[in-house]
């Protein structure tokens, strides 16, 4: 699939769960020009005597896809070929979090794939910190210890860079259940670290057994919402759809990770996204201490736009009726901002997908104009409103305004 990522909007399906394997290969399904590189990425960090990776087709209770796997050398060969870094994978000091950081930063990758990785990782240790009551320093990974996945994590990487323009969502998570085994004996599912990780995200309980969700998955979707990437459902064109397998097998259920890759572009004059309408009603402001905190939440961060209206309430009481436009990365910090600024104590939001044109800013003779192109090709003008301030009379404003090209 050939793709711009700043057009487009990817969802993430968890139907039997995710894992980083699970997520690489729903990515390389679903955007297969990324494959190449990725699979490069890989062999840079991999030592030879460790295996390659590989993807191959595969099928999970009848859903066919991809599987990301470690392929090993065979026997022989491993003995024969001894490497410098072949009793890494055995060593407890190469199993820390530190070492792992510093092998990353030596080796030939983008610096931007490291980076993403190291956060990966990041994610990873200071949860088990966090779990264990010991410091990054000492973390020594258990889930990442071996190469295959460490193999996971910089092919994640890779694959978040490369789509780092792009917006995402995700289903809620399934919550799993049973036990689990670990270097540390049977534990609860979600492993403690996963959970630690996924704190803030929706799960819920399918009733199917076992590990969903594994701590290179969980942190994976950290990693799109710290960075703000995680939206909600965008509508669009659907472009392609991509399935990763895991490696279990689920009773009724296909254990599978589906990717859906949707445009969000539609023509060139014009463009789409998602935003989040957010109203209440007002009825015990003064105008003075409403003026302010409209003012106040019109410059917030995240907050598109807001239009303030007078209605009828209760007894007829006059309310003002406040309805906010917010960006879906921050709506909920503006939310919290809508009560600190108001005297409202509940409120209403959804999510709205909208189009708009592209608007371009012109200066001519010495004027800004907002320009815009119509979806006949016309094109239509309008000056800055600040470009009248200093204008004394409204005919004279009137005059400037309509100079160029009226509406």
């Amino acid at each position: 699939m050939v793709f711009d990522p700043k057009y487009l909007h990817i969802h993430l399906d968890l139907v039997g769960g995710i894992a980083g394997d699970m997520f690489i290969a729903a990515m390389l399904d679903t955007f297969d020009g990324l494959q190449a590189d990725v699979l490069k990425s890989v062999a840079t960090v991999l030592p030879p005597e460790q295996g390659s990776a590989v993807l191959s087709q595969g099928i999970n209770s009848g859903i066919s896809g991809l599987r990301f796997q470690l392929r090993p050398l065979p026997a022989e060969k491993t003995d024969a070929d001894s490497h410098p870094h072949s009793h890494a994978k055995d060593s407890h000091h190469h199993t820390t979090y530190k070492y792992l950081c510093e092998y990353l930063q030596k080796s030939a990758l983008d610096p931007e794939v490291v980076r993403v990785a190291t956060e990966l990782l990041t994610i990873v240790a200071k949860a088990e910190a966090k779990i264990h009551g010991t410091t990054l320093e000492e973390v020594h990974f258990h889930e990442l210890a071996d190469w295959d996945s460490l193999m996971d994590v910089v092919a994640s990487a890779s694959i978040l860079v490369a789509l780092s323009l792009s917006s995402w969502s995700i289903s809620k998570l399934p919550l799993g259940g049973g036990l689990v085994q670990t270097q540390h004996g049977l534990i609860p599912v979600p492993a403690p670290a996963t959970s630690e990780i996924l704190i803030g995200f929706d799960f819920f309980d399918d009733g199917i057994q076992g590990e969903r969700i594994t701590p290179t998955g969980a942190a994976i979707l950290r990693y799109l919402w710290n960075n703000e990437l995680i939206t909600q459902p965008q509508q669009g064109v659907l472009q392609a759809t991509g399935y990763g397998l895991g490696t279990k097998v689920f009773s009724g259920m296909p254990n599978i990770l589906r990717g859906m890759a949707f445009d969000k572009q539609t023509t060139t004059s014009e463009q789409q996204d998602t935003v989040v309408l957010i109203e209440f009603d007002v009825d015990d402001m003064t105008s003075e201490e409403l003026a302010l905190s409209v003012d106040l939440l019109r410059t917030y961060q995240g907050v598109v736009d807001v239009v303030v209206q007078t209605a009828r309430g209760k007894k007829n009481r006059t309310v003002e009726v406040v309805r906010i436009l917010a960006s879906p990365e921050h709506y909920q910090n503006v939310i919290d901002y809508c009560f600190l600024q108001t005297t409202t104590i509940g409120l209403r939001y959804r999510f709205e997908t909208r189009r708009f044109l592209k608007r371009d800013l012109l200066e001519i003779d010495g004027d800004n104009y907002k320009s815009v192109t119509r979806p006949d090709g016309s094109q239509t003008l309008k000056i800055e409103h600040d470009q009248l301030s200093s204008i004394a009379t409204l005919q004279k404003r009137r005059i400037k305004q309509n100079k160029i090209a009226p509406f």
